[in-house]
């Protein structure tokens, strides 16, 4: 890239993101790839301490996105959903840095995707298929970083639609609503921005446990 940003550079995008996401924009894969873009110039790093006891750039720059979008002061780096946005910053951190793609790589690679996902998604046909843009550059990043070689333009294409659940059981819906229902309690529902805890969505999760228990013991799992 023409113009190498600072660190101060992706605290500010941070800042403006977070902000962003706090007017309801899904903001999370931009930030995501300023990560990326930061670990490829080696403005940002894995360094454990790097900004006091246990703080890595990853923790600052969510500290400083959370705080901007929800105008508080507190920020605990142990909630579920921003330990989860820790982890993926960490995830584009380490995908930028990764060394064996070669000059531009994997930043030409991750353009790619994300056109390619683009592309699709302008296509009525395919739009609510898409995974999300968030989970896209993801679970790109998972397998480039276990791979010597960059993957192909068409093994792009694994990571573009969510899994098909035509053929998911009974216990799987149920499951995958229970987990849904977890993350809107725990807050890290829409990459964080969603939480509701009336008693009315607690009930719902406690009556799907006990179907999925029932279930079990019909099965004589339990």
């Amino acid at each position: 890239m023409a113009n190498t940003p600072t660190f101060q550079d992706v605290l500010d995008a941070a800042t403006q993101l977070g902000a962003e996401a706090g007017k309801g924009k899904d903001t999370q894969v931009k930030f995501l790839l300023k990560t990326i873009e930061g670990g490829y110039h080696n403005v940002l790093d894995l360094n454990h301490s790097k900004h006091g006891a246990d703080t890595d750039d990853a923790t600052r720059l969510a500290e400083t996105y959370v705080k901007a979008q929800q105008g508080s002061v507190v920020f605990d780096a142990k909630a579920p959903n921003q330990r989860k946005l820790i982890s993926c910053l960490r995830t584009g951190i380490k995908l930028g840095s990764w060394p064996k793609g070669g000059n531009g790589e994997p930043i030409a690679t991750v353009n790619n995707l994300m056109s390619k996902r683009q592309k699709l998604r302008a296509n009525p046909a395919y739009a609510k298929k898409l995974n999300d843009a968030t989970n896209t550059v993801l679970n790109y990043a998972r397998v480039q970083l276990k791979r010597d070689t960059l993957l192909t333009d068409a093994e792009l294409d694994q990571f573009m639609f969510k899994p098909d659940a035509d053929d998911a059981t009974v216990e799987e819906l149920l499951s995958r609503s229970v987990k849904q229902l977890d993350k809107l309690i725990d807050g890290s529902a829409a990459h964080g921005t969603a939480q509701c805890r009336t008693q009315h969505v607690l009930n719902a999760r406690d009556s799907l446990r006990k179907e999925l228990a029932g279930i079990a013991k019909t099965k004589g799992v339990v």
